[in-house]
């Protein structure tokens, strides 16, 4: 039988997919880049895929069937595919409006990774940690996407955390 906790942090887990995905619609409405309103679409899209999963999950929690059965046949998260000829505009568009919702998303998905990590350390079964394991790494996936965006845009040097070019101009 499923613990007051998870059942807790599964409910928790779906009010944040529904809230998220309310979050990255209005993200890319209110983008003018296209890369911008992909990325946030990409996002909103993800956030609906987690939200059944977890309802799925959660139902086979709580009758006591195999929700491995229902992880298993949950398709990883892919990294979003280049766009590379939009990437070229940047430079030549204020993206204020789109750093401002990429720096919301990113508190947000931070908070989210804290949540998993907490739902993790106080999961009374195995079972449970499980999920929210699995769960924390789409949201750690969303994270490290968003924050490439904002490298990207910013120019830093960095590409997914690979360091593309040094300050010392060093190559």
């Amino acid at each position: 039988m499923i613990d007051e906790r998870t059942v807790e942090a599964m409910k928790t887990a779906i009010e944040m997919e529904k809230s998220g995905h309310r979050f990255f619609m209005e993200a890319s409405n209110k983008v003018s880049h296209e890369v911008g309103r992909k990325l946030f679409k990409r996002l909103a899209s993800e956030e609906i895929d987690h939200l059944r999963t977890f309802e799925k999950i959660f139902d086979e929690l709580s009758s006591g069937g195999d929700w491995k059965k229902v992880i298993s046949s949950v398709t990883p998260t892919k990294r979003m595919p280049y766009f590379d000829e939009a990437r070229k505009e940047f430079k030549a568009q204020d993206l204020t409006v789109e750093l401002e919702f990429l720096d919301r998303a990113l508190n947000i998905e931070r908070k989210a990774i804290k949540f998993f990590e907490d739902a993790i350390a106080n999961a009374e079964t195995a079972e449970a940690r499980e999920v929210f394991s699995r769960i924390l790494e789409e949201e750690k996936n969303h994270y490290d996407l968003i924050q490439s965006e904002i490298d990207s845009i910013n120019n830093s040097g960095f590409w997914f955390d690979v360091h593309e070019f040094r300050m010392d101009g060093e190559f």
